[in-house]
């Protein structure tokens, strides 16, 4: 869990109560924040707290894509995320990288807030689960959406394969040549 991602950032109480996110998504909160609440669940604790918790998100989440300049707020987000990247190492990003995990995870989210409001099908958390419900709701095409679950399917392979050697979090592709071997031999 980062931290730093709580409402108000690094500034941001460590601990609120419901009315004070539910205070704070009616006033201050931005596109993006709504976005991250789609795979919100409760993990640990008070299931019935989590529960609450989801139930107050789901309205701020679901109306999301109402909001004022909702597509160019989605667009200025991206591309602050692709340009974090930029620099010798770009092209070797599985996951914020042009094509890399975060633009299908963007790319389905999206669909998922604009079509949402209206069709609870759609209201999902997995990746490919959403790609899915978007495919039988007929909002991508069948063929679309298999090439999303392929290409999903196989960055998080390249992810985790890289990730093994070292046994520590990457998303990178290794620039080593016996390392790349080994990525290859590994897929």
């Amino acid at each position: 869990m980062d931290a730093n991602l709580r409402p108000e950032g690094r500034d941001g109480a460590l601990v609120r109560t419901i009315g004070s996110y539910v205070a704070y998504w009616r006033k201050w909160a931005q596109t993006w924040e709504f976005q991250a609440l789609l795979k919100a669940r409760a993990a640990a604790g008070d299931t019935d707290l989590g529960r609450r918790f989801e139930e107050a998100a789901a309205p701020f989440v679901w109306s999301a894509a109402t909001r004022d300049g909702f597509v160019d707020a989605a667009r200025r987000m991206r591309t602050r995320v692709e340009e974090s990247v930029r620099g010798a190492r770009a092209d070797q990003e599985i996951k914020l990288g042009r094509g890399g995990l975060r633009d299908v995870e963007f790319t389905v989210q999206l669909l998922q807030l604009v079509h949402g409001r209206t069709d609870g099908a759609l209201r999902v958390r997995g990746t490919t689960e959403a790609i899915g419900a978007l495919a039988r709701g007929g909002y991508i095409g069948r063929a679309d959406a298999a090439e999303l679950c392929d290409c999903y399917a196989f960055l998080r392979a390249v992810e985790h394969r890289a990730q093994l050697p070292r046994m520590r979090r990457t998303h990178l592709v290794p620039a080593r040549e016996a390392e790349l071997r080994a990525l290859g031999r590994a897929l």
